[in-house]
């Protein structure tokens, strides 16, 4: 597998994933933070429609005859800065235990599509001449 197609899927995967995680919350804003520990549906509301536009960017970046480095390197940095984010939210404490459990788990994932789109843009470099 070339570093574009690799790299393609990998941006494929992530915007999948947050596209359906962004969708889900949004449709369950208030189940969702009842069953993490928040007092208020708005915060998850602004976290799906956030996540809903990075799932649009990151798959029209995988759809575009070149992908772009700068918006990948980007989706790295932005998946960083949401792992970072969360381990600030867990330690924190303001959320429940099963809320605490949700958003570690989520920021594993995040952390392996920020890993898969890193070596897309390695594999990417070293195919070039």
């Amino acid at each position: 597998m070339n570093g574009s197609r690799f790299l393609r899927r990998s941006l494929q995967l992530d915007g999948i994933a947050s596209g359906l995680t962004g969708a889900l919350v949004l449709v369950a804003a208030g189940p969702v933070s009842a069953v993490i520990g928040v007092s208020s549906p708005t915060v998850a509301r602004i976290i799906g429609v956030v996540l809903a536009v990075y799932a649009i960017a990151l798959l029209w970046n995988a759809s575009r005859v070149h992908v772009s480095r700068g918006e990948t390197l980007a989706a790295v940095v932005l998946n960083a800065a949401w792992v970072l984010g969360s381990i600030a939210v867990i330690e924190l404490g303001l959320l429940s235990t099963l809320g605490n459990v949700a958003v570690g788990g989520v920021a594993l994932a995040v952390f392996g599509f920020a890993l898969l789109e890193v070596v897309g843009l390695r594999r990417l470099q070293d195919a070039e001449p």
